[in-house]
């Protein structure tokens, strides 16, 4: 039964990398009664040499209806495309085409309550359609799956947790991708918050019916990133959770950080969610206090 409050945007590009991505929001939004919209990055065509010598009003009418015709003729092609890979699994869906020279295209995200995209980006998406952007801009959780990734999502979780407004919100927009018999480890990294926080969300876990558990491990010589990554491949974890840009983004983007770490390096499904700025100031207080806390302190997000 379709959930009508929940509904999951997908980014794709219409390549083979691209339709595997899409089978994957399919079977996530059948999971979920969700609604799953499809969006579609398409080049805009552009009128042939001989057309752009076109002169008179009624010959740069031509040019314009057989441009107008070309881009009908793409968005039929690839909604059509799109309803083939999605129908076998029986979600609603939506299809929207995405233009490459639209400056709103980011805006269309927004509609859903989660954005699913691949990685590395598929290359017929625009930069603002790159899980970075998308996290920053848009006030929705990203989920990013790997484009060769075939196993299910949600059995086996990883929660990177250091206590952050941040890394509850993402504990939050995960609950729904949990299955209910799922197994769940909450990770503190070089004790990035107090551990009787951890033990209330593997408590609140378990009254869902999910097996949760607390794990503390120190990075030692390897980055927080590389530890929830080692950690992950270690527990054969196919969802990773994190509260994104814990820290600044212009922290992170100077000096490096655990969300900018982990989104270059994808290997399995990772949740991130990003509070805005100018929330966060308005939850935390003080943003000079908060900002400089936040740099001082081992984080796990």
């Amino acid at each position: 039964m379709e959930n009508p409050e929940r509904r999951i945007v997908v980014c794709l590009d219409g390549s083979s990398r691209s339709d595997q991505l899409g089978r994957q929001a399919a079977a996530l939004a059948r999971r979920l009664g969700a609604r799953l919209i499809g969006l579609r990055g398409l080049h805009r065509p552009f009128p042939s040499p001989p057309e752009t010598f076109a002169r008179g009003a009624g010959a740069i009418h031509e040019v314009l209806e057989h441009q107008a015709q070309q881009e009908q003729a793409l968005v039929a092609a690839a909604r059509r495309a799109f309803d083939a890979l999605v129908q076998p699994y029986g979600a609603p869906a939506d299809f929207r085409p995405a233009w490459d020279d639209d400056p709103d295209v980011t805006g269309f995200a927004t509609a859903g309550d989660l954005i699913v995209v691949g990685h590395p980006r598929l290359p017929g998406l625009s930069e603002a359609l790159s899980a970075d952007r998308l996290l920053l801009r848009c006030a929705r959780p990203v989920l990013i799956v790997p484009t060769d990734w075939t196993r299910s999502i949600g059995n086996r979780v990883l929660i990177g947790w250091n206590g952050s407004r941040a890394a509850r919100q993402a504990a939050e927009d995960a609950l729904p991708l949990i299955a209910a018999d799922a197994r769940a480890t909450i990770l503190l990294v070089d004790q990035a918050a107090p551990a009787e926080t951890a033990a209330e969300l593997a408590a609140s876990l378990r009254v869902r019916g999910v097996d949760a558990a607390v794990k503390t491990l120190d990075s030692g010589a390897a980055s927080v990133a590389g530890t929830i990554i080692e950690a992950a491949d270690e527990w054969a974890a196919d969802l990773i959770v994190l509260g994104g840009y814990s820290r600044s983004p212009t922290v992170e983007k100077v000096f490096g950080g655990v969300t900018r770490s982990l989104l270059g390096a994808v290997t399995r499904p990772l949740l991130l969610s990003h509070l805005p700025h100018d929330l966060r100031r308005t939850i935390d207080g003080d943003r000079g206090a908060a900002h400089a806390d936040e740099v001082s302190r081992p984080s796990s997000g």
